[in-house]
């Protein structure tokens, strides 16, 4: 694949299309500046795994484009997905401030544009700049709000379902095309998904199709769309999908 082709790669921060307010390389433009003389631009095609869990952190890298899914596994080789990573992250922060191992596992789910810079590089920028210092902050503080609301909704949820429900809604309240209607893209397979709630994907698959039959979700090749928003929401922690949760021999699907 052509990686150049299928994303254009821009290499000067200053003048970057992509960069926005609240992204960690929102800047002054005299600290921008400083900011690139230290990073090395990097593109990735899909697939692409930029650091594992366990490896030693020597730096972080900057999502300017793409999505990249952050998985952690168990010992017996079992994975969830923490989070899925968005334009304007500093993926492996936390790791690299503390002196610790990545925490996790990160690849790319779309082609991607990534600004990497090493941790002592990295470090010392934030010594002599109090705002970029600042926007590591507030990078760590969003991390650590999403880690919380996805602990509640994982710990708090009765059955799958309502991690399924979950997922789903919040998918469609940070959607970008909500402006336009109900529908947005089905970027995940059943087994990624799988590994968002902690379940199987046969689970996930049987899940969709009785959230499909009762008419709470509709699925068209990539788009999936939720007629009305409440009844979706009604389901979590009612009795409406548990029964339909279980398996042949009937146990609760897990």
């Amino acid at each position: 694949m052509n990686i150049r082709k299928a994303l254009p790669v821009q290499n000067n921060c200053i003048v970057c299309d992509w960069r926005s307010p609240g992204f960690f390389c929102h800047l002054p433009e005299d600290v921008l500046k400083k900011f690139g003389s230290l990073k090395i631009t990097h593109a990735y095609p899909k697939g692409t795994v930029l650091f594992i869990e366990g490896q030693e952190a020597n730096g972080i890298y900057v999502l300017c484009e793409g999505k990249i899914k952050l998985t952690t596994y168990s010992e017996d080789g079992r994975s969830m997905i923490l989070r899925v990573a968005e334009p304007g992250e500093a993926l492996g922060l936390s790791a690299s401030v503390a002196g610790h191992d990545y925490e996790c596992t990160a690849q790319a789910i779309t082609d991607c544009q990534v600004n990497f810079v090493r941790t002592s590089d990295l470090l010392r920028f934030f010594a002599e700049h109090s705002e970029a210092a600042f926007n590591a902050i507030r990078d760590l503080s969003v991390v650590y709000h999403k880690a919380h609301l996805k602990v509640c909704s994982l710990g708090l949820a009765s059955s799958v379902s309502d991690k399924l429900a979950r997922l789903l809604l919040d998918w469609f309240e940070h959607s970008a095309e909500l402006r336009e209607g109900t529908a947005f893209s089905m970027e995940f397979t059943h087994e990624e998904i799988a590994e968002m709630i902690g379940t199987s994907r046969e689970t996930v698959t049987r899940l969709l199709k009785i959230f499909r039959t009762q008419q709470l979700i509709t699925l068209e090749k990539s788009k999936l769309f939720i007629p009305d928003r409440r009844r979706l929401e009604a389901v979590i922690g009612s009795n409406r999908v548990y029964e339909s949760e279980r398996c042949d021999d009937g146990h609760i699907s897990t």
